[in-house]
């Protein structure tokens, strides 16, 4: 903490000097009065700089964006990171609901052989401190001897009769060859007796204008601020600056006293040559700054002008907003029409037909700036979905966040006021209101964001009671495969009530009604377009304990996941649109320049997995053919996209060639995108296999019994999957011990996405798994339970 406080104050420093020394070049200003008064104002605000960014800040208002399809249903299932859980009770309804958006690098935890990244960031970044620390400790120790032995040096020398000083506190010392100012001490060596009167008057007018000036004082504020600042060079550029600045206006009130210039250039020199002085008092003559000295004495046409009290507070006055600017921490106050936890969790609203969370919930151009507060003020509970809060500790001048069902892991600060959270690519920034009060906690991976908002202890208990619930009640659930009583008469109740666009919230969780408040129109828009219920059928019960329902419409299909609570509440509903009897496919890609969308079709989910090596984009396109750039699908990785029948998508490659051309239907629901382009196969998908893929039940076998110890071998999944099985493995361990030891396992079939089908029978039941390998024999794709 105290490195980057010292860091961010050094580069905002930086800022300001550069911002002053142009200033003052482009007014061509040559009065070494005026120089001093700002580089003083800028000396007195780099000391304050710390404490000035933790107390200036500019609120930005924002209010909210507009809600979107793209943000209700976005193109991805779950967090993006294993730190971050959907909650385990949200089993993606989809066939590849364990690869979510692109995850981190996996946590250290038992059983991870790869090193704690989070730890290695701990240990550089303590021994970083470690050596700032003792460099500006030595600084300031060397000062801090320098100070005593020179007053030391000030108390022992006799003082002069006033009647020989003219009131001034003129001492003499032999232990210094040129004389020397200290605080308000003149100190003189014993050879001043032999000088002529000239270079006396100059040497005391040279010294009593430091005296007069209060230079030593501060000089010594900027050799403090030299050992704050001694990794940045403009610190030790201010110093050297000032004292060249101190002995200017010194050697102008000497001249003017002499009232010769050429004179005064001599008993400067012959100073300059006479040898040591105190090692913390300012020499009159230092032998390295002469010669520029005595140029400028030479050359100098005229004395400058002095400032009084008027002008140089004019001066202050002046510089008092740019230090207020580089100083402020910019804040963005979120206005409290922005989206709750619930819409934006992963897989936790009705909005998401895949229990995923929004990529787009904050625009790219918006950065979530850390609050200038105190590290009490972040101390709270901020809810990320319905069942799992973020908990922000403290514990000296450390900050912890621990997510609920997780580890405790601690904030590690970084750049851009954000905190590094367990994995150097997953951040943590907390956005303030127009107080400067943090209420939004923001996670942030690969430019996408997802918002978490601050509640009481109350409400943060409430919502860890719903995850203990889950996970003591969603195993038996799943065992038993039975659907919950009045499960069938909830679905086709709701149905009703958004298709009329009249919802009873009194039936629904807090959380879910709050987000069917707030995105009824969509949902209405999206049901009323599939007509009237022609028949509902029970499919099974996901791992979350959710019971699956599809759905045939008049002029479509959807499924529908609700997870009931004892006392009948819905706690929570997951809709997919699957679309109509439209078949779809995969189209050459020579047939782009005329695709154009339909208007009026059913609404559809479409999952895409990328197998290609590479990372894909998705275009849609509109009504009028125009193309726009939708999302971008890293390989190995997953994407969904809500969408209609006969809107066509183009995928690309980074470079913007097409691959193939997508029209949403029942068989491109779920589709692997290949290295080879699928038009290039009939019908322009890749023919099915029969057969299960060589080492998938052994890799499943395997992945089974590391679930049941709590200890996955997360070298052998992609980034995705190992992140899922971090957000799950809680529950998955619970499923398992209630299903029992695995006693065989049978190859069923491939699914529409290439995964092989495996049902295992273990000692109290049996369980659906799906599992597909990539390329190098890693697990690239796993789900647990019915998928359709």
């Amino acid at each position: 903490m105290i490195l980057a406080l010292v860091g961010e104050s050094a580069l905002r420093l930086l800022a300001l000097g550069a911002v002053v020394w142009l200033a003052l070049k482009l007014l061509r200003v040559r009065n070494p009065h005026v120089e001093m008064t700002a580089w003083t104002v800028v000396l007195l605000a780099s000391l304050a700089m710390p404490a000035l960014m933790r107390s200036v800040t500019l609120p930005i208002p924002a209010g909210p964006s507009p809600v979107q399809w793209a943000q209700l249903i976005p193109a991805s299932a779950g967090l993006p990171f294993e730190a971050v859980a959907s909650g385990p009770a949200m089993p993606s309804p989809r066939e590849a609901a364990s690869f979510p958006a692109p995850p981190a690098a996996p946590q250290p935890s038992a059983g991870d052989r790869r090193p704690a990244t989070a730890l290695a960031a701990v240990d550089w970044r303590t021994a970083a401190t470690t050596i700032y620390l003792a460099v500006a400790a030595t600084l300031l120790l060397r000062l801090v001897l320098g100070l005593a032995l020179t007053w030391r040096l000030a108390r022992r020398a006799p003082r002069l009769p006033a009647s020989r000083s003219g009131g001034a506190d003129l001492r003499v010392s032999a232990a210094i060859s040129v004389p020397v100012t200290f605080g308000s001490t003149i100190l003189l060596p014993p050879e001043y007796v032999y000088w002529s009167g000239a270079k006396r008057r100059a040497v005391l007018a040279h010294e009593g204008a430091h005296v007069a000036h209060r230079h030593c004082y501060l000089l010594l504020l900027a050799v403090i601020n030299r050992a704050m600042f001694w990794f940045s060079p403009f610190a030790w550029w201010q110093l050297g600056r000032l004292a060249d600045l101190a002995e200017t206006i010194s050697d102008e009130a000497a001249i003017e006293a002499l009232a010769d210039r050429t004179s005064y250039a001599d008993i400067l020199l012959e100073v300059a040559s006479e040898g040591r002085h105190a090692p913390a008092g300012l020499a009159m003559a230092r032998p390295r700054t002469v010669r520029r000295r005595v140029e400028r004495i030479l050359s100098a046409p005229a004395a400058p002008a002095g400032l009084d009290w008027r002008k140089r507070s004019l001066i202050v006055i002046a510089l008092l907003p740019l230090i207020a600017v580089c100083a402020a921490g910019m804040v963005r106050a979120v206005a409290t029409a922005e989206p709750s936890p619930a819409a934006l969790a992963a897989g936790t609203s009705a909005l998401s037909p895949d229990g995923a969370s929004s990529q787009k919930t904050v625009p790219e151009r918006e950065r979530a700036q850390t609050a200038a507060v105190r590290f009490e003020d972040y101390v709270g509970y901020y809810q990320l979905n319905q069942w799992r809060v973020f908990t922000v500790s403290r514990s000296d001048d450390q900050l912890f966040a621990q997510l609920t069902g997780q580890r405790k892991l601690p904030l590690q600060p970084a750049s851009d006021g954000e905190f590094v959270y367990g994995s150097s690519a997953v951040r943590i920034a907390f956005v303030a209101d127009a107080q400067g009060r943090p209420n939004t906690l923001v996670l942030q991976r690969d430019g996408r964001k997802w918002l978490s908002a601050r509640v009481d202890e109350a409400k943060a208990r409430s919502v860890e009671g719903i995850f203990a619930w889950q996970i003591a009640s969603a195993p038996d659930r799943f065992r038993d495969q039975l659907p919950a009583s009045g499960s069938r008469e909830a679905v086709l109740r709701s149905i009703a009530e958004l298709q009329a666009g009249t919802p009873d919230y009194a039936r629904m969780s807090p959380p879910l009604a709050e987000a069917i408040v707030r995105h009824l129109p969509p949902l209405h828009s999206m049901l009323t377009a599939l007509g009237s219920v022609e028949s509902i059928f029970f499919r099974g019960v996901g791992p979350g304990g959710y019971d699956i329902y599809g759905a045939k419409f008049a002029n479509g299909f959807a499924e529908f996941r609700l997870l009931i609570a004892s006392d009948g509440t819905i706690e929570d509903v997951v809709f997919r649109p699957d679309g109509d009897d439209t078949p779809g496919g995969v189209a050459d890609c020579a047939d782009e320049g005329s695709l154009r969308s339909l208007p009026d079709t059913a609404p559809i989910r479409l999952l895409l997995f990328n197998d290609s090596g590479a990372d894909i984009h998705l275009l849609s396109v509109d009504y009028a053919g125009h193309r726009t750039r939708h999302d971008t699908i890293g390989n190995e990785r997953s994407g969904s996209v809500l969408t209609n029948i006969a809107h066509p998508w183009i995928v690309t490659d980074p470079a913007g060639r097409c691959l193939e051309i997508v029209w949403p239907g029942q068989r491109t629901r779920f589709l692997a995108v290949q290295s080879v382009p699928a038009g290039d196969q009939p019908d322009g998908l890749v023919a099915p296999r029969r057969t299960p893929t060589a080492g998938s039940e052994e890799a499943l076998r395997r992945y089974i019994g590391s679930l049941e110890r709590g200890q996955p071998d997360y070298d052998q999944l992609t980034p995705e999957v190992a992140g899922e099985t971090r957000r799950h493995l809680l529950l998955n361990q619970a499923i398992l011990a209630r299903l029992g030891p695995l006693r065989a396992m049978s190859f069923r079939a491939v699914s529409p996405l290439g995964s092989d089908v495996y049902m295992a029978r273990f000692a109290n039941g049996t369980a659906e798994w799906r599992i597909g390998l990539v390329k190098d024999g890693r697990i690239g794709r796993i789900a647990l339970g019915p998928q359709y």
